[in-house]
C-alpha cells in the first residue's frame, strides 16, 4: 500500500478515514495493523481515541524516544491539549474519564511532577523486595485455594486481575474488602463507557482520600505512611496523587503482563521445552515483554508548539500516543523468532524520560511471583478453548484474552 499523504501541510484535524486506536489492542494480528497504518501515513499516524477525537499514533522507534524524553515540547499536561483548551472533552466520556486533567505524577510536567514522583521514588527506595514476595505469595496461594477445588477456573477474572491490586493495597494499607473494590473501580475506569468512568474515578478517590486520613492519625508499615513520613512534608492531597497513581494507573498493565505470560505458557510450542526443560517464568516475562508488551500503547503527550516528526506537521495542541508496540515491531529486526534479540524490546514497555515508569522492582516481583505460583499450582492445566477463541479485548493502551478458561488434573497443593 502506497502512502496516501505526504505533505507537511496536513492537519490532524483535516484527515479523513482514520483508524480507531484499539485496532491495535483488539486485533489478532496487531503487527498488520500498525503494518497498515505505518504504509499508509508513515511513522507518525493519524488514529481515533473514540467518535471523532484524534490523536497521532507515534510508530517509529526515534519518534518514540523523541516524544518521551522531550518534555519542553511534548507536555504529559492534558490541560495543554486544544480539544481541553476548548472545552470539547467530555469528562464522562470514556477518553474524558481517563486523560481530563488532574493534579497527579501522571498528568503534570515540571516542578509539581518532580516533588510527586521524588514522593515516590524515594518510598520505593526503601522497600522490602523479599516481603513483597511473601504478600504476593500469599495472595495467590489464597485465592487459587479457592478454584483448585473445582478443577477449572479462568485465569483472567479469577487470578491475574485480582493478584496486583491486592499485594499493592497490602502494600499502601489498605484492607482485603477495600482492595476487592479498588479492583472493580479500576476495571471499569479503563473499561468505561459514558458516565461510568467518571463514577469509578470518584469512588476510587474516595477509597484513597479515607486510607490517607486514616494513615495521617495512625501512621503504620505501609507505602502510604512512609510516604506521609517524606521530609519535604507532603500534603495529604500529595499523598493521594501518588497513591492513586501506583495502586490505580499501573494495575492494568500488570495484569496484561501476568495473562500474557500465562496464555504463552498455555499456547505457544516454542514453550514446550528449552535446553531440555521449561523455561522459566522469568524467562516467559521476558519474551512478552520483548514481543508483546503489556502496554500496548501509553498515555499521550501534547505539543506545546508547532513541530515535525517524520514529516508530519505537528500543531501545538495536538495529541500524540506513544506507540509502545508499534515502535517495538518498527525497530525489531525481521524474522518471527520470538527469542531474537532478547531483552531489546523490554525497556520500551517501561518508557523514558521523565514519566518513566517509577515501579518496575515491584511490578517484576509481583508478576513474577504470580506465574510462578500459578504453574506450580495448576497441575497439567489444558485449555477448555480452541487458541483462535481466545482474542485480545483491548483497552485503548493494552492487549490481553479477555479469559483463560483452564481444566487442570491432579493440581498439586501448596509447596
Amino acid at each position: 500500500m502506497t502512502r496516501t499523504t505526504t505533505t507537511l501541510s496536513e492537519r490532524l484535524t483535516d484527515l479523513d478515514g482514520l483508524t480507531p486506536l484499539t485496532e491495535t489492542t483488539r486485533s489478532s494480528d496487531p503487527a498488520a495493523v500498525y503494518e497498515r497504518l505505518r504504509a499508509r501515513w508513515g511513522n507518525v499516524a493519524p488514529v481515533l481515541l473514540e467518535d471523532d477525537v484524534r490523536a497521532w499514533l507515534v510508530l517509529g522507534h526515534r519518534e518514540l524516544a523523541t516524544v518521551l524524553r522531550n518534555e519542553s515540547l511534548f507536555s504529559r499536561d492534558s490541560r495543554n491539549w486544544s480539544l481541553v483548551a476548548a472545552g470539547g472533552l467530555d469528562p464522562g466520556s470514556g477518553v474524558g474519564a481517563i486523560l481530563s486533567p488532574r493534579d497527579s505524577v501522571y498528568y503534570v510536567d515540571g516542578t509539581r511532577h518532580r516533588h510527586l514522583r521524588r514522593l515516590i521514588d524515594d518510598a520505593f527506595d526503601g522497600f522490602d523486595e523479599h516481603r513483597l514476595a511473601v504478600t504476593v505469595r500469599q495472595w495467590c496461594e489464597s485465592t487459587l485455594d479457592r478454584v483448585v477445588g473445582k478443577g477449572e477456573a479462568d485465569l483472567v477474572s479469577e487470578y491475574a486481575w485480582a493478584i496486583p491490586l491486592l499485594a499493592m493495597s497490602t502494600m499502601f494499607g489498605l484492607g482485603p474488602e477495600e482492595a476487592r473494590a479498588m479492583l472493580g473501580h479500576a476495571r471499569r475506569i479503563f473499561r468505561a463507557r459514558g458516565a461510568e468512568g467518571a463514577e469509578a474515578l470518584a469512588a476510587q478517590k474516595s477509597l484513597i482520600v479515607e486510607l490517607v486520613a486514616r494513615r495521617r492519625v495512625r501512621p503504620s508499615d505501609d507505602m502510604t505512611s512512609a510516604i506521609l513520613r517524606h521530609p519535604s512534608l507532603p500534603t495529604d492531597e500529595d499523598v493521594q496523587s501518588a497513591v492513586s497513581t501506583m495502586l490505580v494507573l499501573g494495575s492494568e498493565f500488570e495484569v496484561a503482563w501476568i495473562t500474557q505470560s500465562l496464555r504463552m505458557r498455555l499456547t505457544d510450542p516454542r514453550f514446550d521445552g528449552r535446553s531440555g526443560g521449561m523455561l522459566s517464568a522469568s524467562d516467559t516475562l521476558e519474551a512478552v515483554l520483548g514481543s508483546i508488551p503489556p502496554a500496548s500503547n501509553t498515555g499521550p503527550r501534547f505539543a506545546l508548539a508547532d513541530t515535525t516528526l517524520a514529516g508530519r506537521r505537528i500543531e501545538a495542541g495536538d495529541a500524540l500516543v506513544p506507540g509502545i508496540l508499534g515502535a517495538s515491531a518498527e525497530s525489531r529486526a525481521s524474522g518471527d523468532d520470538l527469542w531474537l534479540e532478547p531483552g531489546n524490546l523490554a525497556y520500551l514497555t517501561w518508557g523514558a524520560g521523565p514519566h518513566a515508569c517509577p515501579v518496575r522492582r515491584p511490578a517484576r516481583v509481583i508478576a513474577q511471583v504470580a506465574v510462578e505460583v500459578a504453574l506450580r499450582r495448576l497441575g497439567g492445566v489444558t485449555l477448555t478453548v480452541p487458541v483462535d477463541s481466545l482474542p485480545a479485548t483491548g483497552s485503548l493502551w493494552s492487549s490481553m484474552p479477555w479469559q483463560l478458561p483452564v481444566r487442570f488434573e491432579a493440581p498439586a497443593g501448596r509447596a
